[in-house]
């Protein structure tokens, strides 16, 4: 029996060193993935920027030309001011004339209010272009560390592996079930008995399965935890 529980202790310290291994392999890529999805909202977020600022820009674009326009209706109406024959005729484009001015008046505060949002949309981007540049190049070194890492881990897996199945060719099929169960359960399967207590959680053994435990004749489960329980000596 002291056999089997020297064989358990080698499996669990490689399914330890295993599962670390797994869970890094599994955390890293996830971590790289995390990173990469960040600088793609970081990206959506610049082109909508970028789509805003476009749209701004053609907004003002078509305000410009408007007063454009009007300023050459208002150009023409007042060369037509010195053909007209009635008054009635010069008061209606007199009218259209104020009209004309008082909208491009509108149009040109708007263009104001226009052309202020461009300039803020304009520091906003250069802003935003900026602090991605300096976090892509940031999250390239900490992607290239997380890569290596799981290169290295990869490595470290293959003998742990080989080491995993040279320890369970020397043990016996009956009692690796129970193992098993218990190391999934638990995260560990055995745990020290020592001045009549388990170390894993802290139970006081009864005197009769204690001596059992120092007998080493059969496995002994700890009546709480249920882990298989050992001695050091």
């Amino acid at each position: 029996m002291e056999e089997h529980i020297e064989s358990l202790q080698k499996l669990q310290t490689v399914d330890l060193i295993i599962r670390e291994l797994t869970e890094g392999l599994e955390k890293y890529p996830n971590e790289i993935d995390n990173l990469k999805n960040d600088l793609r909202e970081k990206e959506k977020s610049i082109e909508l920027q970028e789509v805003s600022l476009s749209e701004l820009k053609t907004q003002r674009d078509n305000l410009e030309s408007s007063i454009r326009s009007n300023q050459d209706s208002i150009k023409k109406s007042e060369e037509r001011l010195f053909s007209i024959k009635t008054h009635k005729e010069y008061e209606a484009l007199q009218k259209e004339i104020t009209d004309t001015r008082k909208e491009n008046r509108e149009i040109e505060d708007r263009t104001i209010s226009v052309m202020a949002e461009i300039e803020e949309t304009e520091a906003t981007l250069a802003e935003k272009k900026e602090n991605y540049s300096t976090l892509a190049e940031q999250y390239a070194q900490q992607i290239a560390e997380k890569e290596k890492k799981i290169e290295e881990l990869e490595i470290s897996r293959e003998p742990a592996e080989k080491e995993k199945s040279k320890i369970l060719s020397n043990i016996d099929p009956k009692i690796l079930p129970l193992y098993e169960r218990i190391f999934k359960r638990n995260g560990r399967a055995l745990a020290l008995a020592k001045n009549e207590k388990c170390t894993s959680c802290n139970i006081n053994i009864p005197p009769q399965l204690y001596n059992e435990i120092l007998k080493r004749v059969k496995l002994v489960q700890c009546p709480n935890c249920k882990k298989i329980l050992y001695t050091s000596s």
